[in-house]
């Protein structure tokens, strides 16, 4: 299995390979999964990224734990009730296969709007993926052995960003596109 704790360069097979999930979750859960989109770096052509490929699956209630954990947990997929994010549950691969994150949020919530507002700005605004990638190049070099201070070393780029996202949203009258999935 490769290293995925490093940045990487731009992958075009990661849509690929979120598509190739996705529709394993798609017909897992049916009509539960309102939107199940690619979101975080991967998503986004041109920016490097930690290889890990970020699926958001959109229910219709969060706390409905027992209508949609079961149908992704057949699927491989590990349910981390260590969680601390309250807006999301969280589900990762199984030991020793691929990584990829899922993350289960409220359809129409703060949380699943912000990660495809986010998404989609990043994909309108090479500038700002450029310097985006170009921090986490240097917060990996900074921190490659300390993986919370990586984290929290991205937070003041992403929170600007999101500012410009939130701008730009307001401009554009942004909404949230069709679902990838």
């Amino acid at each position: 299995m490769e290293d995925q704790w490093r940045i990487a360069e731009h992958d075009p097979r990661w849509p690929i390979m979120f598509q190739e999930t996705a529709a394993s979750l798609r017909e897992a859960l049916g009509d539960i999964a309102l939107r199940i989109d690619h979101i975080g770096s991967t998503s986004i052509s041109g920016l490097d990224a930690k290889p890990i490929i970020d699926i958001q699956i959109s229910v219709s209630r969060l706390d409905e734990l027992d209508r949609y954990k079961p149908n992704i947990e057949q699927l491989g997929f590990v349910y981390r009730d260590d969680n601390p994010d309250l807006s999301k549950r969280y589900l990762r691969e199984a030991p020793g296969t691929r990584r990829t994150h899922i993350h289960v949020r409220q359809a129409g919530s703060f949380s699943e709007q912000m990660n495809l507002l986010l998404r989609d700005y990043l994909r309108q605004h090479p500038e700002d993926c450029l310097r985006y990638g170009q921090e986490k190049h240097r917060l990996m070099e900074l921190h490659k052995h300390e993986r919370i201070k990586y984290v929290e070393g991205k937070a003041p780029i992403v929170w600007d960003i999101l500012h410009r996202a939130h701008l730009w949203s307001q401009d554009t009258g942004w909404q949230p596109g069709e679902t990838d999935r």
